[in-house]
């Protein structure tokens, strides 16, 4: 809504010519005209409403999504918060499955509308999100300026609290996206028994050389991804038996599969910057030798397995990361070679899972993974070990056939 104010100039072969004084595009009020709202209405549907370039396809041809209109009686209304920014956006400014994930949740009768966070609007948005029956947190932690993490988890916190329901509860992601979630399921049948969490340096120095001593080991940092700070560590050929600070190890970082050689006191003084500082803290487990068969990834939407993804490492490597060389092959959950895993862990395991974590009253999220590495067989038999859970923002891009199970 704007004006422009003009002035007439010179009569021009009898006619009269007009100049702009000034424009005024802040707050200008229709009060009087009030008969003007559809107009209003309908001009900030085209506004809102991505274009495609001029000699381009319709925008729902050229890959950006429209959002439906509102359903006229919905059973209630739903949020997809965003943060503004980052490499998960696409033309729009939206996550690439945002809005279909909204479209799903309108077929269905619901009404559904994405809103951008950051820390000036906290209370605007807060006070948006408590007007509806549910959020669906679609921010992925520490990418974004302007976004305070702590900031935002607390005020997600409080609306869980006033009863909306959150997807995912902030302290949902951060429990089961941390690595001492491994040392919490070790008595599940997903779990190790000798898996130990160091949350000081201290303790990482008294265990981990008995951990070491007693045979290969992996030690895996709370921060970082794509295997950064994943480390597979054992004594050196020749220096088994009873171990010193001196005594050497072969390492190899899963990020790169790049291999060293430190002591064991050098070693431990490398790993001390992975303990310091906001959430640190490290994960000792059993080395898993069948990681050179890969690790298996199940794509879950809350408690339903949609896809198993075996990522296969280079030849001589541990990292699933495809820029390693990793291979990966997808299964429907359904599938023979994968059955033996959704019976263990979907069947069996998940219902304990959330207890183990210490959430007991939590609901399952609503998109999240669970990495697995295979174990010794048992009885002929495969067994399957938890590496890491997901749940911070998991996207579904490339599978956008599943918005309808989300919603």
């Amino acid at each position: 809504i704007w004006t422009a104010d003009f002035i007439l100039g010179d009569k021009v072969d009898g006619k009269d010519t007009y100049f702009v004084g000034e424009f005024n595009c802040s707050c200008v009020g229709i009060t009087q005209q009030l008969h003007l709202v559809e107009q209003v209405a309908d001009a900030a549907i085209e506004i809102s409403t991505p274009k495609a370039p001029e000699g381009a396809a319709p925008a729902a041809a050229a890959g950006v999504p429209v959002m439906k209109p509102q359903p006229a009686n919905p059973e209630g209304t739903v949020i997809v918060l965003e943060c503004r920014g980052g490499s998960d956006k696409g033309a729009d400014g939206h996550r690439r499955d945002t809005i279909p994930i909204c479209n799903a949740l309108i077929k269905k009768d619901w009404c559904a509308m994405p809103m951008f966070y950051d820390d000036e609007c906290c209370e605007k948005v807060k006070a948006e999100l408590l007007t509806c029956k549910g959020f669906i947190a679609r921010v992925n932690p520490g990418t974004y300026a302007g976004v305070t993490q702590s900031v935002l988890d607390q005020m997600l916190r409080d609306v869980a609290a006033a009863g909306v329901a959150p997807m995912s509860h902030p302290d949902v992601m951060i429990k089961m996206g941390a690595k001492d979630a491994l040392v919490k399921i070790k008595d599940l049948s997903c779990g190790m028994p000798d898996t130990y969490a160091y949350y000081d340096i201290e303790s990482f120095k008294e265990q981990f050389p008995k951990s070491v001593a007693s045979g290969t080991r992996v030690l895996k940092q709370n921060r970082g991804s794509q295997g950064e700070g994943i480390w597979v560590c054992n004594v050196k050929e020749g220096q088994e038996g009873e171990v010193s600070g001196a005594t050497m190890l072969c390492l190899q970082e899963a990020f790169d599969n790049h291999k060293e050689e430190k002591s064991i006191d050098e070693f431990m003084t490398f790993c001390e910057m992975y303990i310091k500082g906001e959430n640190g803290q490290l994960i000792d487990q059993r080395f898993l030798p069948r990681i050179v068969e890969g690790e298996l990834r199940v794509n879950m939407i809350y408690k339903t397995p949609t896809e198993v993804v075996h990522k296969k490492p280079a030849e001589g490597g541990i990292s699933a990361t495809l820029a390693s060389g990793a291979k990966y092959v997808s299964y429907k959950p359904d599938a023979p070679e994968v059955a033996p895993l959704i019976e263990s862990f979907v069947h069996q395991d998940l219902p304990k899972v959330m207890p183990a974590l210490g959430l007991e009253t939590a609901p399952i999220p609503l998109i999240w993974t669970a990495d697995f590495i295979l174990g010794d067989k048992v009885d002929g038999k495969d067994t399957y070990f938890v590496g890491e859970f997901n749940c911070s923002c998991v996207g579904i891009t490339q599978q956008l056939h599943l918005t309808s199970k989300v919603a």
